[in-house]
């Protein structure tokens, strides 16, 4: 599908029939979606950079939903496929979101299992996998801290901000 989208000679964003202010409206809505998945990124990626796989995270963002990370990134994609203004290519960003990240789910699951066996089947077993429950939220103590590796974080904020760029780029090429 992505291939016949990008061999076509009418490729192109923006295929909606819509009115100016109601791509405005779309393009408003992509912001916002890209906006909150990037911030949700970086408030995943604070709990869990560095330890994936190594320590069972179960608070703050990990305390309502499995995948954090996934399902921020879906918010973001989302508001890319309000952007692009294209059925067939938010269709096409879906199903490769799809093939890419839910064996990598799996597989992340799979460890997780093998490392932490009873913690995480508990987890597993009362954590919603891919949609945040926010009634389960849990907020560390404030007593708590949280290790952060600058690094790994400072890579996050670099992929928030080429996610920006990116809209950016879409929203000002459908502007000319």
């Amino acid at each position: 599908m992505i291939v016949t989208i990008i061999i076509n000679d009418n490729f192109r964003v923006n295929t909606l029939n819509i009115s100016d202010i109601q791509s405005l409206g779309l393009s408003i809505i992509g912001f916002i979606l890209v906006t909150l998945g990037g911030f949700g990124r970086l408030w995943a990626s604070l709990y869990v950079e560095g330890f994936k796989t190594k320590r069972l995270i179960t608070e703050g963002p990990y305390s309502m939903v499995r995948n954090p990370l996934y399902f921020f990134t879906i918010i973001i994609l989302l508001g890319f496929c309000c952007v692009v203004k294209s059925i067939p290519i938010a269709i096409a960003l879906l199903a490769g979101f799809s093939l890419l990240h839910i064996p990598a789910i799996i597989n992340e699951e799979k460890k997780l299992l093998s490392k932490h066996d009873h913690l995480y089947k508990e987890y597993y077993h009362k954590t919603p996998r891919l949609i945040p429950n926010i009634f389960k939220y849990k907020r560390p103590i404030s007593t708590d801290r949280i290790e952060v590796k600058i690094k790994k974080i400072n890579n996050v904020i670099w992929e928030i901000i080429g996610y920006f760029m990116l809209y950016l780029a879409i929203d000002l090429y459908i502007l000319i």
